[in-house]
């Protein structure tokens, strides 16, 4: 083979490059970065160093990924069961609500009126959502008689209890009195029926 002739400046440059690979070569972070831009340069090469380590470090690689996809797994199932949790608690705050309101004399149309009010509003207690529909929609006052009628009512009697007596004492014939508790009655059951 031919020898090929170089200046001397050329003879020097290959020289410091030659001591900075050796240096670079000498030092075990230096050279793995080395190894690394070589294997960068050309991706088929044969590096057994780096070779020896990507196949001890493939088994702790693929059980570090399956580690994580666990890890990954279980907080998604976590927070899968508190939302689930979550969900039964509200669940259960609406329907107890709901229980609640029916038996404090609330119809179906009202229950209906209050879960659509917590629909558009986005109200989660329905004892809230009643209150505001009852403030919206306050009952009308129901019309009473004025005043002393044709009938000849005259007797103002006040307390519920004493109505009773009285109209037990009078064996059903106190008309004014028996008068006074129909409106009663009737005013009780009107402004329940508003629910």
């Amino acid at each position: 083979m031919p020898i090929a002739e170089i200046d001397e400046v050329e003879l020097l440059r290959l020289r410091r490059q030659d001591q900075t690979v050796h240096a670079l070569m000498a030092n075990p972070k230096a050279k793995r970065k080395v190894l690394e831009a070589y294997r960068e340069h050309d991706p088929n090469a044969r590096i057994p160093e780096l070779d020896a380590e990507a196949a001890a470090a493939a088994p702790v690689n693929e059980l570090s990924k399956t580690v994580a996809d666990l890890r990954k797994e279980i907080a998604d199932d976590k927070a899968e069961r508190e939302k689930k949790i979550r969900l039964d608690a509200l669940s259960s705050t609406v329907d107890g609500g709901m229980a609640k309101l029916r038996r404090s004399g609330w119809t179906d149309e009202g229950l209906d009126e209050v879960r659509k009010l917590m629909d558009e509003k986005g109200i989660l207690d329905p004892e809230i959502a009643a209150a505001y529909y009852e403030k919206q929609h306050p009952p009308q006052t129901p019309a009473t008689p004025s005043g002393v009628g044709g009938w000849n009512f005259v007797e103002n009697v006040q307390d519920g209890e004493a109505d009773l007596k009285k109209l037990l004492d009078s064996k059903g014939n106190n008309e004014a009195l028996a008068d006074k508790m129909a409106r009663e009655a009737l005013t009780e059951i009107r402004s329940a029926s508003r629910r």
